[in-house]
């Protein structure tokens, strides 16, 4: 998830004043927090934003099932 992290910072910082940037931010702090977030909001941001926005939520989830394997595999070599 670190490139799209690094990418989405990158456009947050080049772009602090536009709505945008606010929307990844928040997008960016309830995938980490767990909190929800209305994905309609994606529908007025740029391309380029959007763009982003689902590079993140691609990375996410990636790790999400990479850490979800890890701990499945942990579990079953204690149970052995």
């Amino acid at each position: 998830m670190a490139n799209a992290v690094k990418s989405v910072a990158k456009y947050v910082r080049k772009h602090k004043e536009d709505e945008s940037a606010a929307v990844l931010r928040d997008l960016c702090e309830a995938l980490e927090s767990g909190q929800p977030f209305v994905l309609a909001r994606l529908y007025d941001i740029p391309p380029k934003a959007y763009e982003l926005a689902m590079a993140l939520l691609s990375d996410w989830r990636l790790d999400r099932h990479l850490t979800e394997r890890r701990f499945s595999k942990y579990f079953d070599q204690v149970e052995d």
